[in-house]
């Protein structure tokens, strides 16, 4: 992990593990009302060996809890295969959130992690149990296979459904056509008692939606982050967060792993980002870190 020597860093580079170097874009704590050092917050979370990637965390609040992204399908460029052509990454585009409970958080969104390469759905519950009324087949067999004429993916998560006895987190995915109407939709619902999944404040769930584009080693193994070629373009566009343009004035933390991978980034309007409700990476596997 880091030394000590980049704890106090709140924007510009750091190095993790000896050599792996990544990126701070912003580190700023909503709730403190100040700028903080990477060994405040991001430090204890980096990835060190999980591919080139970016994270952008909101602020840990009440105030929100409904985001939304696009994927314009026709940009995504991947090679996630080894030179013998077996599968060794898997391609993540998703929306989630940390929270204080015990079950504290989800991944949900896009990806490209099946034997064949298709764009599908993708939820990691982490705990937090199977959807209702839908299991995962369903969300892996939700993809560009069977929507073959599919342009955009819609993601959306919802966490504002909670009452005084459940904690409800609720995840959609839609394809969409040319212009844009829906061509298939599902919902995945997970609930759970009030309190496992959220702190309440003032009545309203706590927690720090957050999104991210990764590529990482299929076995979920550090030793198998290795310069392999592999290669993933993507982006978000029209991101939402309660209706509103999701720009880096609402993110407390963004953050990237493994520099000498990527070859453009631009998160909202931070690094090389021009629009404030959009995001996208290029990466590509080509340098040994370990």
């Amino acid at each position: 992990m880091a030394d000590k020597n980049y704890d106090g860093v709140t924007s510009g580079g750091f190095v993790v593990s000896g050599n792996v170097d990544g990126y701070i874009y912003k580190s700023y704590e909503s709730r403190l009302g100040r700028e903080v050092g990477f060994g405040e917050h991001i430090k204890c979370i980096v990835e060190d060996r999980a591919g080139a990637h970016y994270y952008a965390h909101g602020p840990y609040t009440n105030m929100y809890s409904r985001t939304k992204a696009l994927v314009d399908l026709r940009g995504l460029k991947i090679n996630r295969r080894d030179r013998g052509g077996a599968p060794c990454r898997n391609a993540y585009l998703c929306l989630g959130f940390i929270s204080g409970g015990r079950l504290w958080h989800i991944d949900t969104g896009l990806c490209n992690n099946q034997e064949k390469d298709v764009w599908a759905a993708f939820l990691c519950d982490f705990g937090l149990g199977t959807p209702k009324g839908l299991t995962y087949k369903d969300i892996a067999g939700f993809n560009t296979d069977n929507y073959k004429n599919a342009v955009y993916f819609e993601t959306e998560l919802n966490i504002g459904l909670c009452d005084e006895k459940s904690d409800i987190v609720e995840c959609a995915y839609r394809f969409l056509s040319e212009d844009k109407s829906v061509i298939g939709e599902i919902v995945a619902v997970l609930e759970n008692k009030a309190g496992e999944v959220f702190v309440r404040e003032n009545g309203r769930p706590l927690a720090r939606l957050v999104r991210f584009i990764s590529l990482v080693p299929r076995t979920g193994k550090g030793e198998d982050d290795i310069p392999d070629s592999t290669f993933l373009k993507g982006s978000f566009d029209n991101l939402e967060i309660d209706g509103l343009p999701w720009s880096e004035d609402k993110l407390d933390y963004v953050w990237s792993v493994q520099a000498a991978n990527i070859k453009s980034i631009g998160v909202s309007r931070l690094g090389g980002g021009k629009s404030e409700d959009s995001d996208f990476i290029s990466l590509c596997h080509e340098t040994r870190y370990f």
